[in-house]
């Protein structure tokens, strides 16, 4: 196995009518009971892929197999698996576990909350953390949280992961009045906390959501970014570069890059967008054909962007 690969476990549940709630507070202890577990990553939660299907997955990060073995063999997992089979009457078909190296992330937006708990509180702090884990887990968009104690002397905080699928969904939890009353009661447990939310790596230049379609991913974002970058610097090396051979060259470096980002801020990347929003962020109910051609499509714009430029230089 490659050191770079991450070990995943990724437990399947089939959710009877009825049972979503119960489900709800089981998945928000599957997210956080790892934490406890050395080489324990991250945890995620996915839900079914249409309407129809019922079937969630609780995608479950570690650092190697090792480390993911040790979690699987422990009480805490396996009392996981049982809580979760009796959810549906105790239905062993209803839950299944796989193995793999590497697990594919859906695109998330993730508050990040840092925590200094008062001496002697700890474990009251660990019981309030499942009571709210619990609590957004029952909220639209819930994608799973983490929580990790403090790992030395030198960082005495806890920290906090919330995904939510959305920006959106995000906030109706972080406004909801289930989350005020729950930090009202922790007042008493910590001495300062904060929070912040991790930007987009495109933030500003791409929609952030729409009701109706699914979030724009980092990956597609980079393949438009790449796709309008890549004629602005072969530009910039045929016309400008020998203007500004004589300058120093970090300022004419600086100088070249301002321009870049200048003009993929205005026009090319809103143009880029406008015309390809159809695939960045795509319906819900877009079919797959549709969604593989627009990476057809920006594989051959590539192509046609490389030969029509080749004798440029």
């Amino acid at each position: 196995m490659s050191d770079t690969k991450a070990a995943v476990l990724v437990t399947t549940v089939r959710v009877h009518p009825g049972n979503e709630k119960a489900f709800a507070e089981w998945h928000a202890r599957a997210t956080i009971a790892p934490g406890e577990f050395t080489g324990f990553i991250s945890a995620e939660v996915k839900p079914p892929a249409n309407s129809d299907d019922k079937l969630w997955s609780v995608v479950q990060r570690f650092r190697g197999l090792e480390e993911m073995h040790a979690w699987q063999s422990s009480e805490a997992h396996q009392r996981l698996l049982s809580d979760a089979a009796s959810l549906n009457g105790g239905g062993g078909a209803d839950v299944n576990e796989a193995q793999n190296l590497e697990g594919a992330s859906a695109a998330t937006v993730t508050e990040v909350i840092t925590t200094i708990v008062k001496p002697g509180l700890e474990r009251s702090y660990r019981e309030w953390a499942a009571k709210i884990h619990s609590a957004e887990a029952q909220f639209p968009g819930y994608r799973g949280g983490f929580l990790q104690p403090p790992i030395s002397t030198k960082q005495p905080y806890w920290t906090t992961l919330v995904h939510f699928a959305t920006p959106s969904q995000l906030d109706s939890w972080l406004e909801s009045a289930e989350r005020k009353k729950l930090l009202a009661e922790h007042s008493a447990l910590v001495e300062s906390w904060t929070a912040h939310q991790l930007p987009n790596s495109f933030a500003g230049w791409f929609p952030a959501e729409s009701s109706d379609r699914e979030p724009s991913t980092t990956f597609k974002q980079s393949m438009v970014v790449l796709l309008m970058l890549f004629p602005i610097v072969m530009a910039e090396v045929r016309y400008l570069s020998p203007r500004v051979a004589g300058w120093p060259p970090s300022i004419g470096t600086f100088f070249g890059n301002a321009i870049s980002v200048a003009l993929l801020a205005w026009p090319f990347m809103p143009i880029a967008i406008y015309f390809l929003n159809w695939w960045l962020m795509p319906k819900k109910s877009a079919p797959i054909l549709l969604r593989a051609g627009g990476y057809l499509l920006i594989a051959v714009l590539y192509a046609v962007e490389i030969t029509a430029l080749w004798n440029l230089l």
